[in-house]
């Protein structure tokens, strides 16, 4: 009778380490999974949703005063300058030819893939009759930043821009001059009442989306910070 009760115990004692051992195991392999979730989800969250898939340009982002700002390092972009009073026909202009560019109208006859954002750096004129300068922007993939294809256009050029620091005001929607005059009108008063010093004689307005996206669209116009 000892002998069977001392192997009862000792089975008992033998199953209580292998379930000890196999729960240690399950614990160890959902702090694998976890960790293996937790850097998918970042490097998920490294790209903006707004980019929708497409390449774009890195930035770090914080909060001011109630203000999202953006730090952009030195990026390259493929430009056009269009001089005229009417933002959404300079607009439609230069992304006409900044598309052909990509689509194969360079020297190499090259294809660039279409990435985001389509920026333009928006000069006023000096006058309320002056004509206003409007630079576009379609930003280099990282594949073709160390020798980008030659334009055969001579109103396009690759550029390389500095970095830069901005605030930023987002709004959805379809976008055109007005809501750029409204959402940036906003944005400069709103740096001035948080007496955060910016540059007041150009501002950046950024568009992400197809005219056929017909929800989550994003805008943006951009205010350079002075340091």
């Amino acid at each position: 009778l000892v002998r069977v009760l001392a192997r009862a115990l000792a089975l008992a004692a033998a199953v209580t380490a292998a379930a000890a051992v196999a729960a240690a195991v399950a614990g160890l392999a959902l702090l694998v999974a976890s960790s293996v979730s937790m850097a998918e989800a970042q490097e998920v969250g490294a790209t903006p949703w707004f980019y929708h898939g497409l390449e774009g340009p890195a930035f770090t982002e914080k909060n001011a005063s109630g203000i999202e700002v953006r730090a952009y390092p030195e990026s390259y972009w493929t430009a056009t300058t269009v001089t005229g009073e009417n933002m959404d026909k300079a607009l439609s202009e230069g992304f006409m030819r900044l598309f052909r560019y990509i689509s194969g109208e360079n020297e190499e006859k090259q294809k660039v893939p279409m990435t985001v954002p389509v920026m333009t750096t928006v000069t006023p004129g000096a006058g309320p009759f002056c004509e206003e300068n409007f630079t576009i922007h379609f930003y280099v993939p990282k594949e073709f930043q160390d020798n980008p294809p030659k334009p055969s256009d001579p109103r396009v050029e690759n550029v390389v821009l500095p970095p830069v620091t901005v605030a930023v005001a987002s709004y959805p929607g379809w976008n055109d001059e007005k809501e750029v005059i409204s959402n940036g009108k906003a944005l400069f008063q709103a740096l001035r009442s948080a007496n955060i010093p910016f540059d007041a004689e150009t501002f950046f307005t950024a568009g992400y989306d197809s005219p056929f996206r017909l929800i989550d669209r994003h805008n943006e116009v951009w205010v350079k910070l002075n340091a």
